[in-house]
């Protein structure tokens, strides 16, 4: 069986766990139970509280907020995302907007933006869960999840047992998910599925699904060998050696996309710590990137290229800002490898931890390289001049605390959202049970750098560094696409009392475009409300009446239809 297809995750048996009549009396009191600080889960907890449930948010790490208070300031919110963001998420950006304008801080102004800095975001998440009574729990590590039949009966966790009516996970992982034995994919579906009739090929066929076909980074040509132009010597360091054959575009496989830090930097010289060389730091890591940077044309921005971060709000000083980095679609601060973030979907927490660092070392590698590299001209003069924010995470010497898991698991539910449902192309029957709108297009990063055969400009045919898996889209019209409650729901023979908003039931490519923020946000929401539904109506998740939720996410101020 390939990878992409179902997975099913293996029981953890945990040893040596105890726990006390107190923690066992607490957990009879517990209506919903939230794994994961994420923004998601945060609005989850939040809105199960709201509705009468006592709510335990549980937080594997020491700081909640996930990406968002975690660096990502540049918030993705699509073209009409300032029209269909609703509910707790808007609140949360009102409550942030208005200590930012206290502040002063905004650019032009700070009605309408969803420009902020990490520490704020950090803030207005705590006082959030604070107002609403919930329950935090940090430093909570998830061992083993026990099931009666189909119903989780008790998380086995670091600090103990920990039972609940309802269980929603909202990590990025979707670890609850799959220590709880729902069925899940990782990587990406075909373009079409093998065994489909004519007319479900029109409705699950994805024009996007799959390899996608390679490309040049910046169109420019960059040999991928050590010793140029000799296979026998070996690929630089991140590029695959070609492989055979080279795979069909459409294709599937059990690759995601690639994973990076998003960081908060500034050019203030008064609040700025240097990029400095990092430990066992080794100039080879960064050849192709030296390599690309000196094959551009003089007509091409080296900077804009491969740092290219965005301002959000003024420093101290307003002669200069804080800016939100984060990749180029190109060869910049994003990192896919088979033992990096391809291991990392299903990895231990221990060897997770290892991934995470490396990729510390390899973006702090790779600004000491831009300084350093002469191959990398203005960039040299132009990074030199930014810096870590000293007065963001400050517990951490700049760094940001949430490591950016773009895509990895994704649970196999009641219904299976698709890239024509993104695109609302009229293959499927419409959404009839939405909980959200989502407001981004397709956006999947690369999924391999590798060597491969292409044309190059003197008409030979030979191996350079190619980049696969970029998809890049744009939402017909603009128009907000409606996302299914059935999506967040696993199968009623996997889980009858979990729901699942992040890591929830979509192909890759449409999950490409549901895994931004605010929309995990919003149906992080529409999950505590059915949580609670369920709950009070005695019903498993998957008989919530939709009509009752859907009132009570009106009533909420989530927007449902244009």
């Amino acid at each position: 069986m390939n990878r992409f297809t179902v997975v099913l995750a293996l029981l953890t048996i945990a040893s040596g766990v105890t726990h006390t009549q107190e923690s066992a009396s607490r957990a009879e009191r517990t209506g919903v139970v939230v794994f994961g600080a994420t923004p998601a889960g945060i609005t989850a907890a939040i809105a199960a509280a709201r509705a009468g449930q006592r709510v335990r948010l549980l937080e594997p790490g020491d700081k909640v907020g996930g990406m968002v208070s975690g660096g990502l300031s540049n918030t993705d919110t699509g073209q009409r995302g300032a029209e269909f963001i609703s509910g707790l998420t808007e609140d949360f950006f009102r409550r942030v907007r208005k200590i930012e304008n206290g502040r002063g801080v905004c650019i032009k102004t700070c009605e309408g933006s969803y420009f902020f800095e990490p520490h704020v975001a950090e803030r207005v998440f705590e006082e959030m869960i604070r107002d609403a009574g919930v329950e935090l729990e940090r430093s909570v590590r998830l061992l083993n999840v026990e099931k009666d039949g189909a119903t989780i009966t008790r998380l086995v966790t670091s600090r103990g047992e920990i039972r609940a009516a309802v269980f929603i996970d909202a990590s990025y992982e979707g670890d609850l998910m799959a220590l709880a034995r729902v069925r899940y994919r990782f990587g990406r579906e075909p373009r079409r599925l093998a065994g489909a009739t004519d007319r479900e090929a029109l409705a699950l066929q994805e024009d996007h699904a799959g390899v996608q076909p390679p490309q040049l980074p910046l169109g420019v040509h960059v040999d991928p060998y050590r010793v140029p132009g000799n296979p026998a010597s070996g690929t630089v360091a991140f590029v695959e050696q070609r492989p055979e054959p080279i795979p069909e575009p459409g294709a599937g496989d059990a690759r995601v996309m690639a994973y990076t830090y998003r960081l908060c930097v500034t050019d203030d010289p008064t609040n700025r710590i240097p990029f400095a060389r990092p430990e066992n730091y080794n100039a080879k890591d960064f050849e192709v990137h030296a390599r690309l940077a000196a094959a551009l044309p003089p007509d091409r921005d080296v900077v804009r290229s491969m740092f290219n971060p965005s301002p959000m709000v003024f420093s101290k000083d307003r002669r200069y800002f804080k800016y939100d980095l984060n990749s180029t679609l190109n060869l910049s601060t994003d990192l896919t490898a088979d033992d990096l973030n391809q291991a990392y979907v299903e990895a231990p927490q221990a060897r997770r931890e290892q991934i995470q660092q490396i990729y510390r070392r390899y973006i702090q590698g790779l600004f000491y390289a831009f300084q350093t590299d002469r191959r990398f001209g203005p960039l040299n003069a132009r990074i030199s001049q930014f810096g870590y924010c000293a007065d963001e995470f400050t517990d951490r010497g700049g760094w940001p605390h949430q490591f950016y898991v773009r895509a990895g698991r994704r649970m196999i539910g009641e219904y299976v959202m698709n890239e024509n449902d993104v695109m609302r192309n009229g293959r499927r029957e419409p959404i009839r049970d939405a909980i959200a709108l989502g407001t981004y297009a397709l956006a999947a990063h690369s999924h391999r750098y590798l060597a491969a055969p292409v044309e190059w400009p003197d008409g030979t045919r030979k191996d350079a560094v190619v980049l696969e898996g970029t998809v890049i889209g744009r939402l017909p019209n603009d128009e907000p696409y409606p996302i299914a409650y059935r999506a967040i729901t696993p199968g009623e023979k996997d889980a009858r009392n979990l729901l699942n908003p992040v890591t929830l039931s979509a192909t890759s490519v449409a999950y490409s475009a549901i895994r931004m923020e605010p929309t995990f946000m919003m149906l992080g929401e529409a999950a505590g409300a059915a949580a609670a539904l369920s709950i009070a109506s005695n019903v498993n998740v998957q008989a919530v009446s939709y009509e009752v939720l859907r009132r009570r996410l009106l009533d909420g101020g989530l927007r449902l239809s244009q």
